[in-house]
Formats: structure tokens, C-alpha cells, sequence
């Protein structure tokens, strides 16, 4: 492995929680919103200040996804992105261009795809990653070659940490959600299983195909409704199937990654000097302890 990760940015992810961290009251001279993409900025610059990547990547999505082919309900119960929301995509593409990170994305598939397939297509090619979110569900990819790092509370997550926080090992975490579902991403999840209920059951059964023998596997098993519990599983194992398939994380998404093109850039001062114009950013960054760290930047 190379002593130089790729830092893989999980950007709907910082996108989201700017806009909803930040006040809708910081606006550009049109009047348009600029809470999400100043907080979005403020994590990419933070990362290169403080990270010093050789190898970046972004992952951005246009909001279909393959899975709604497979379960039409899938996360139906999300509400409507916010109007304010929706013109902040584009720009946050284009400042993350411009300080000299690559954007990948890709029609019918999710971010968590994009990241996936990038840090698995970086781990065959000797590099290790590191994935850069606050979504729980990136804890799947874990492996010695790729870690997650929670920015907003400056956790590290490996394999052990993995086990520690949600009681399975990565590769487990997909059959735990199918057991007891999920309700953000509004995946079904089986009648009186919840979190540490499919813990014991994966303490004792691989993962989903390995529930076929559970009878005889969770005889002993000390859960509360045991018998109800094992009745609802065997009479669900399609609905069990369908939810891993969900809850899995794609990582063959047909996009071009080698190391070359995934090479932190230096960012293009003229194009930054003309989107923080157009946004209202450049009193606004001045103000932002990180920002004059790249101040060579703009």
C-alpha cells in the first residue's frame, strides 16, 4: 500500500448538514442561499489544510437510484429536497472543481456507490482510503485498507471501531439492516428486531443466507421472543433478501478512476475569485480561520 490515501468526500453528506447547520439567512448578492455551499466550502478547505491530500475525489449524485427499481418505497419517506437546497448542488460542483477536486457521479447511482467503487478501484491499485462522511452506512467498507473519518467529530472509524460502535463487523452491517431496517432510508426491516436484536442474531449467523439453519443456530441464543423472532424471519426471507440488496453498498459503478486523475490539483485562483464574487464569499471566507490557511488560494 502507498503511505499516500486518497481522501474520498462524501459531499451530499456535508452538502445536507451545511444547509441545516447553517441559517438560510447567508445569501449571495442575487439573494440566492449560500448556507450549504459555504459550509461544504468550509469542510474542503479544512481537509486540505489540515489532511494535506495527494489523491482527492467528491462524490456527488443526481438523485435517481437503481434501487428504487428494485423497491419502489425506497426512501418515499424523505421529504422534498428544499427550494433553497436545490440551486447550492451546481455550485457546490463547480467550487469543488475549481480548488482542484475531482467530481464523480453517475445517473442511477447513489454517492455512497461512487465512494464505494472509488476506494475499492484505489485499494486494487495499492492505495488506501479514506472516506470522509457522517453516514453510518459507509461503516461497510471498512477494511484494513479503508478507514472512515467523521469530520464533524474528528472520529476515526477502522474494523475494530466498526464492531465497537454497532456491535457487528463491516461487512455484517448491510445483513443489519435488513433485520431491523431503516427507517431514513425507509428499508423494511422484520416485525420485533431492532438493533441490538440483529446484533445477537449476527453473533451466531454470518449474515442473511446464513439464517436458513437458524433453528438449529439460535437455539441457545439468549433473545427475548425467540421463537416469535425466528417465525417472522423464516416467513420474511425475501423481504430479508431485498432489504440487504438495499442496504449494500454498489462498488462497480461504471466510472473511470486511476490515480492520475484523482491527483489533488492546486485550485484555479481566477475561477475561485469569480465564485466567491458571485456568491458574496470573499468578506465571508476572510472571516473563516481556515480560509486564510489557503488564502493563496483566491
Amino acid at each position: 500500500m502507498t503511505d499516500s490515501p486518497v481522501f474520498i468526500i462524501d459531499a451530499m453528506n456535508y452538502i445536507f448538514r451545511a444547509f441545516h447547520g447553517l441559517p438560510e439567512s447567508i445569501v449571495a448578492p442575487s439573494g440566492m442561499p449560500t448556507n450549504a455551499i459555504l459550509g461544504y466550502t468550509r469542510t474542503l478547505l479544512r481537509i486540505i489544510k489540515e489532511r494535506k491530500p495527494v489523491y482527492m475525489a467528491a462524490a456527488f449524485e443526481s438523485g435517481s437510484s437503481f434501487r428504487t427499481q428494485m423497491f419502489d418505497q425506497y426512501k418515499a419517506n424523505r421529504s422534498e429536497t428544499p427550494a433553497g437546497l436545490i440551486p447550492q448542488f451546481e455550485f457546490c460542483r463547480r467550487i469543488t472543481e475549481a480548488m482542484g477536486v475531482p467530481v464523480y457521479e453517475s445517473e442511477d447511482f447513489e454517492a455512497d456507490d461512487i465512494i464505494g467503487t472509488i476506494a475499492e478501484r484505489m485499494r486494487l491499485l495499492g492505495h488506501s482510503a479514506v472516506i470522509v462522511t457522517g453516514d453510518k452506512d459507509m461503516s461497510q467498507l471498512v477494511r484494513d485498507e479503508i478507514h472512515v473519518y467523521d469530520l464533524a467529530n474528528d472520529r476515526w472509524l477502522d474494523e475494530d471501531g466498526v464492531r465497537e460502535k454497532f456491535g457487528v463487523s463491516p461487512s455484517q452491517i448491510p445483513d443489519m439492516l435488513a433485520l431491523h431496517g431503516d427507517s431514513v432510508d425507509n428499508i423494511p426491516g422484520i416485525p420485533g428486531v431492532g438493533p441490538k436484536t440483529a446484533q445477537l442474531i449476527l453473533a451466531v449467523c454470518s449474515g442473511v443466507e446464513d439464517m436458513v439453519s437458524l433453528t438449529e443456530r439460535l437455539g441457545s441464543a439468549p433473545i427475548r421472543g425467540r421463537d416469535r423472532i425466528m417465525m417472522h424471519i423464516r416467513d420474511n426471507m425475501d423481504t430479508i433478501r431485498m432489504s440487504r440488496k438495499l442496504a449494500t453498498i454498489c462498488c462497480d459503478v461504471p466510472i473511470d478512476v486511476e490515480p492520475r486523475a484523482l491527483r489533488y490539483r492546486r485550485g484555479d485562483r481566477r475561477a475561485l475569485i469569480e465564485l466567491c464574487e458571485e456568491l458574496g464569499f470573499r468578506s465571508v471566507l476572510e472571516d473563516i480561520p481556515i480560509a486564510h490557511a489557503q488564502q493563496s488560494l483566491f
